[in-house]
């Protein structure tokens, strides 16, 4: 593996010292991530990565937990980033076009859906309240940016609505990113001829399903 910590760190007190310390640990955490998914992201396995021992994981991060909130933060940050560049180029109102931009931005963001589906039943576990409370803060402002330049580009909708919108097609499609990413034995299974009509697409699905909400929206009374 790539751009480990030397190890024997030694404690860090200037601020720029904590801040290179937690950087590493979160890009290890990231690696880990990727590689193994959230089961191969335990402490030990980020501390042998890093460089340092277990304890010293504790000077940064309370927990494995806030360690992977902290990478869901950047994760968000870097997406609102993406769909502000390529979102509004986009035709006005055009939900096809807007259903396909947004169903590619997220299919190429593993890391995003996956920490994000972990996010009410793993990540918000084993945090204290100010750690939960500074990730809420900092995710409420990404999304309401997310909802600003949404809404310029369908401008059909209150921004109230897009919001709304917005969540829920976050939170269905960082649900759908497991079953259409399975295992390597379930993955095997499911090329059987006979199990194919369980076998999901997750760009596709995410476009069908933004397309079709906004339809759907747009057609209520």
């Amino acid at each position: 593996m790539n751009e480990k910590a030397p190890s024997g760190w030694q404690r860090a007190r200037r601020p720029e010292q904590k801040e290179e310390r937690r950087n590493a640990i979160l890009k290890a955490a990231g690696r880990l991530l990727d590689e193994a998914g959230l089961e191969g992201a335990g402490l030990n396995a980020i501390a042998r990565e890093v460089g340092i021992t277990k304890p010293n994981i504790y000077r940064y991060f309370e927990s494995r937990e806030a360690i992977l909130i902290e990478l869901l933060v950047i994760e968000v940050r870097d997406w609102r980033k993406a769909i502000e560049h390529s979102l509004p180029s986009l035709p006005q109102n055009d939900f096809e076009a807007f259903a396909e931009a947004l169903a590619t931005s997220l299919d190429q963001r593993a890391r995003f859906c996956l920490l994000l589906g972990a996010l009410a039943s793993v990540l918000e576990h084993n945090v204290g309240v100010e750690t939960v409370t500074s990730f809420k803060g900092k995710l409420l402002a990404e999304i309401a940016l997310v909802t600003s330049i949404v809404s310029r580009v369908v401008d059909r909708l209150p921004e109230e609505e897009v919001g709304s919108l917005m969540a829920s097609i976050l939170m269905a499609a960082s649900g759908m990113w497991p079953h259409c990413h399975p295992s390597p034995v379930v993955k095997e299974v499911l090329a059987r001829e006979e199990f194919a009509p369980m076998r999901f697409d997750f760009h596709t699905m995410v476009r069908d399903l933004t397309r079709d909400v906004l339809r759907g929206r747009m057609a209520d009374p």
